[in-house]
């Protein structure tokens, strides 16, 4: 699976440009604030239908625009797929809509997820490591979400669930509701956790399995200990007074959390969060994303697209040499401000910004 092309219209810095790829290695150079990130973000847009980077969709569309489109053809099995996703302000302050089309006829998101797959590198995924939880867990989502419209849904349904009822607990803690309109929520709280728990267990299992039979010696190290809050009927009832009391619900996977371990290290505490220096925690990163490529290619049987952004700098000889090992088996983009890295991928198509 491959992308021969990508046409942008009104998309972040572009009223209108055309992109032309090979196969294997496409090195994208330019200065900062050229938009070479910008593509990455289009491409990834296309494979999950939200951006990594913007908080809000109406962000990629141009400049006192209103409509952006992203249009690709994706080579998958010899087959020649286009693939389009509009992005529609609207009026009167609405939430930016989108609309998805396969082969220029509009389907369901369900059915866009299916075509697209890819996995990004990006300097700031380092923070996953001693950042905060919720940084972690939208990773999580964010990844399991592009796979999988079940655990999307579920995930979608468990955060309305969550609002609601943390809403009327506040009610309840002012007497203004019975505990008893909790019922609904609790039941949805618990069905809707349970699902995104299995695939969150399943996706910590399948990458530890994957880098304990690393060929590498270092990444053979580096495992992630997931911390489930196991949302039941009973943890529900255990705690519901103290939720009344704090306006909050205490357990789900809405306080999920998973740590990066090390396991070389001697003390018990093995998280590099405490004890790894700078470069373990890139090799950290860097196993990360080697998982989730075995994890696509695995469980959905299609070689995902990388995309790079700008992470040579951040990487040693070593770790370098880990990653244009990727170039060789994937069709990768890769941004950088820095022309020296030509060398590090003679056969790669240039594509200068």
């Amino acid at each position: 699976m491959f992308l021969n092309s990508l046409n942008l219209q009104n998309f972040r810095s572009y009223s209108s440009k055309s992109f032309n790829f090979v196969p294997n290695t496409n090195l994208i150079l330019g200065p900062n604030g050229s938009g070479k990130t910008n593509i990455l973000e289009a491409i990834f847009l296309l494979s999950g239908t939200n951006s990594f980077r913007a908080s809000r969709l109406s962000q990629m569309i141009s400049w006192q625009e209103k409509f952006t489109s992203v249009q690709a053809k994706l080579n998958k099995n010899k087959e020649i797929i286009n693939l389009e996703l509009q992005l529609i302000k609207e009026q009167n302050k609405l939430p930016t809509s989108r609309r998805f089309l396969v082969q220029k006829v509009q389907k369901t998101r369900k059915i866009f997820l299916t075509n697209l797959k890819t996995v990004i590198f990006h300097p700031s995924d380092i923070r996953l490591v001693s950042g905060s939880p919720s940084h972690r867990r939208e990773f999580i989502n964010s990844f399991l979400s592009r796979l999988e419209w079940y655990y999307a849904s579920a995930l979608s349904q468990y955060n309305k669930s969550i609002k609601q009822r943390n809403e009327l607990l506040n009610l309840i803690f002012q007497k203004q509701a019975s505990v008893n309109e909790l019922f609904f929520w609790d039941q949805s709280l618990i069905k809707n956790s349970n699902i995104l728990y299995q695939y969150r267990k399943k996706f910590f299992k399948s990458i530890n399995n994957f880098l304990k039979q690393n060929k590498n010696s270092q990444i053979q190290q580096i495992s992630f200990k997931y911390l489930a809050s196991v949302l039941t009927k009973e943890k529900l009832h255990y705690s519901l007074n103290s939720d009344i009391r704090k306006g909050i619900t205490s357990f789900g996977p809405h306080r999920d959390d998973y740590q990066f371990n090390n396991n070389s290290f001697f003390p018990e505490d093995k998280n590099l969060a405490s004890w790894g220096s700078r470069g373990q925690k890139r090799l950290a990163i860097l196993s990360l994303k080697l998982a989730q490529i075995h994890y696509i290619e695995t469980n959905y049987k299609q070689t995902p697209v990388l995309l790079l952004d700008d992470i040579f700098s951040e990487l040693d000889k070593d770790h370098r040499l880990l990653v244009t090992n990727l170039c060789k088996n994937h069709q990768v983009f890769i941004t950088t401000s820095s022309p020296h890295i030509q060398k590090l991928l003679p056969s790669a198509k240039l594509i200068t910004l």
